[in-house]
């Protein structure tokens, strides 16, 4: 059970990283529009979720790992 844990850890750490590199290459588009944005913000708020999956995915990851059962 215990490298169950640890291999679904690495797994979720390896996906939170290939998400956020999907984010830069430009993969995952912003919901606001870039012809009416007058500033950053909006794109910034449209990219919120799938960077906050990416992270989220990143953090269960951590949390498998460092509270494995010994």
């Amino acid at each position: 059970m215990k490298s169950v844990r640890l291999l679904a850890g690495w797994v979720c750490i390896v996906l939170g990283f290939a998400v956020m590199i999907l984010i830069s290459f430009g993969v995952f588009d912003p919901a606001a529009p870039a012809d009416t944005a007058s500033s950053i913000i909006p794109v910034l708020v449209g990219m919120l979720p799938s960077v906050s999956f990416g992270i989220a995915l990143f953090a269960i990851g951590v949390w498998l790992i460092s509270t494995r059962k010994r």
